[in-house]
C-alpha cells in the first residue's frame, strides 16, 4: 500500500506533540532542535498554528505554547472519550459501593513550574464531598494521590525541572520536601498505589493507583476520595483492587 501521509500535515503534528511533550513555551530554534526541522519550516508551521488558534506567541519573549483552540476540542473529545465510556459503569459501581467520590486524572503539562492533572470524570456517591463540577479543573499534583500516581511515572527530565520550584503548601499536612516527596514516588512504583490524607482538602482521604499502558506508558490516574473517618472503615487493599479493576479495563480499551 502506497504512504498516503501528508509532509506537511506531519510536521505540524510533530511541532504539536514536540511542545505538548516539552511541557513549557517553546522558542523556534528549541522546537527545531527537538523535532529535527530547519528552523524556517518551524516558522512557517508556527505561523499557519497561531493563525489557527493551535498555538499561541508569548509576546514578551516570543515563544510558543499550545493554544486555546485545544481547549474548545478537548471539552468535546472528553464528553466521548473512549476512557471515560469504557470506566463510567464499573466506576459508579465502586464509588457506590463505598459512598465516595471516584475521579479519573491525567497528566497536564502546561506549566514548568508545578506539575498539574487534569480531572477528565468524576462520579460521586459522598454526602461530605459530592463536588461534581471539578471535571475539567487543573489541579496540583504534588498533594494529591491521583497526582502523585501521575508523577511516580514522569521523566527525568520533567521531574528535575519542577523540583527546581518550590512546592506549595496546602494544607497543614502537605508535603512541601522534595526529598520526602521523590521517597514517596518512589515507593508509588514499588506497591502500585498510594493514600494521601488530609493533603490537599482537610478531612479527605484518597487512595489512588496508576493507569500504564502494555509498554509502561503513562495515561492516567484512579483515586477514591472521601471522609477520612470512613475511608479507614474499608481495608485499603479492597480499595485498590477495585481501581485496579477499573484501570485494566483503561488499559485494555487503549490497545
Amino acid at each position: 500500500m502506497s504512504d498516503t501521509s501528508i509532509q506537511a500535515v506531519e510536521r505540524s503534528l510533530d511541532i504539536v506533540e514536540f511542545l505538548y511533550h516539552f511541557g513549557r513555551e517553546a522558542s523556534v530554534s528549541e522546537i527545531s532542535e527537538g523535532t529535527g526541522m530547519f528552523g524556517s519550516t518551524v516558522f512557517r508551521q508556527l505561523s499557519t498554528l497561531k493563525k489557527r488558534g493551535y498555538v499561541y506567541q508569548n509576546a514578551e519573549n516570543q515563544k510558543y505554547w499550545l493554544g486555546l483552540r485545544f481547549c474548545a476540542l478537548g471539552n468535546a473529545v472528553k464528553l466521548n472519550t473512549p476512557i471515560i465510556q469504557c470506566v463510567d459503569a464499573a466506576a459508579t459501581a465502586v464509588a457506590e459501593k463505598y459512598s465516595q467520590t471516584l475521579t479519573v486524572t491525567v497528566p497536564q503539562y502546561s506549566s514548568a513550574a508545578c506539575a498539574q492533572q487534569t480531572v477528565i470524570y468524576c462520579k460521586s456517591f459522598s454526602v461530605t464531598s459530592a463536588d461534581l463540577d471539578v471535571v475539567g479543573e487543573v489541579i496540583p499534583c504534588h498533594c494529591s494521590a491521583t497526582g502523585r500516581c501521575l508523577m511516580a511515572y514522569y521523566s527525568k527530565e520533567q521531574m528535575e525541572q519542577y523540583s527546581r520550584h518550590p512546592l506549595t503548601k496546602v494544607t497543614n499536612k502537605t508535603v512541601v520536601d522534595w526529598m520526602a516527596l521523590k521517597a514517596e514516588l518512589e515507593s508509588i512504583r514499588y506497591r502500585g498505589y498510594t493514600c494521601v490524607s488530609e493533603e490537599e482538602k482537610e478531612g479527605q482521604t484518597c487512595v489512588a493507583v496508576p493507569v500504564l499502558g502494555e509498554n509502561g506508558e503513562l495515561i492516567a490516574a484512579i483515586g477514591l476520595a472521601g471522609d477520612t473517618m470512613r475511608m479507614f472503615d474499608y481495608p485499603i487493599n479492597c480499595m485498590v483492587a477495585d481501581l485496579e479493576q477499573i484501570a485494566e479495563q483503561i488499559r485494555n480499551q487503549m490497545k
